[in-house]
């Protein structure tokens, strides 16, 4: 038999099709939410001071003071790339922020104090990040809020943080009125130019026997926390030169179905034009509130109706 010979098989070689102008897209960097202290430095993490370390780009409500951190930390400010991020410009700047991110770089969002976004900017970038799908991670630690209600004397498994409270009165006579009839605390943050003006307010709407916790400075040198009544507090207040510190309020629960009566008739006869001597004794009767809380508490709402 003759052999027939066999033509050697040809190799097959897999060809890559050519890929014009695509780029594969560099990994997205991190951004880091980073909570820095209320007022002592001995409260900043670890973890948080290894991020700012190692972290570039830091968006600030303000360059200076996070230059005076970074150097309390012992990192040189020099060498980062601090930029505004506040609320006058939040939405400009979280487009640009989110860019960077996507491009790979890491950036670290801090506030003036505290854990961003607790009343403080930032709401547009979280929403951007994680419209994007961007990596977000919180580096935890202090808050002004967590730490005046792990000091605080009243039951707090359920509450209500409203931030800052409105700063024209009537705006805020309206707030309070209808925050301070709820079956849970109420917690706000309140500028020390306001807080008197806050306090009257809720004596004026018939709470000035409502308990109320305050928390001043926290965390700093002249710490101060006051438990009391509304009436207490504002009378102790009003005996100073001088109000200084940022304020964290805790208005207890109502519990007192009386009051809230009294509030809504108020709201009523001062609607109806009700002469204020005959809209007091009426509310009197009604509740338990004395004629000269039930007066007061008209008087407030007239003015907040005008």
């Amino acid at each position: 038999m003759v052999e027939v010979p066999t033509s050697p098989q040809p190799e097959h070689t897999t060809i890559k099709p050519t890929m014009h102008n695509q780029r594969t897209p560099p990994p997205s960097g991190t951004l880091f939410v980073v909570a820095t202290p209320i007022g002592n430095i001995g409260d900043m993490g670890e973890r948080a001071r290894s991020v700012l370390a190692q972290t570039n780009y830091i968006a600030c409500e303000d360059t200076r003071r996070a230059g005076k951190l970074l150097r309390l930390l012992g990192l040189d400010a020099n060498e980062k790339q601090l930029f505004s991020f506040n609320v006058l410009n939040e939405n400009e700047e979280a487009r640009k922020i989110i860019a960077s991110v996507q491009a790979g770089q890491d950036i670290a969002v801090i506030s003036d104090a505290g854990t961003p976004l607790v009343s403080d900017p930032g709401f547009p970038l979280l929403q951007l990040a994680f419209d994007a799908g961007l990596n977000v991670v919180p580096i935890p630690g202090p808050s002004a809020l967590t730490a005046c209600l792990s000091a605080c004397p009243l039951p707090m498994n359920d509450f209500r943080f409203v931030g800052f409270l409105e700063r024209k009165r009537q705006a805020k006579s309206k707030q309070l009125q209808r925050l301070l009839a709820q079956s849970v605390p109420v917690v706000c943050f309140e500028a020390p130019v306001r807080i008197l003006e806050t306090l009257e307010v809720a004596i004026d709407l018939g709470f000035g026997e409502r308990q109320v916790f305050i928390a001043r400075e926290l965390t700093k040198l002249h710490e101060e926390k006051i438990f009391a009544t509304v009436q207490q507090v504002y009378a102790e207040l009003t005996k100073r030169a001088r109000v200084v510190g940022e304020f964290v309020v805790v208005f207890a629960a109502s519990d007192d179905a009386d009051a809230y009566e009294a509030s809504v008739l108020a709201t009523t006869f001062a609607a109806e034009g009700i002469s204020p001597s005959a809209a007091a004794r009426l509310i009197a009767q009604l509740t338990g509130l004395s004629r000269r809380d039930a007066y007061r508490l008209y008087m407030a709402k007239t003015a907040t109706n005008e």
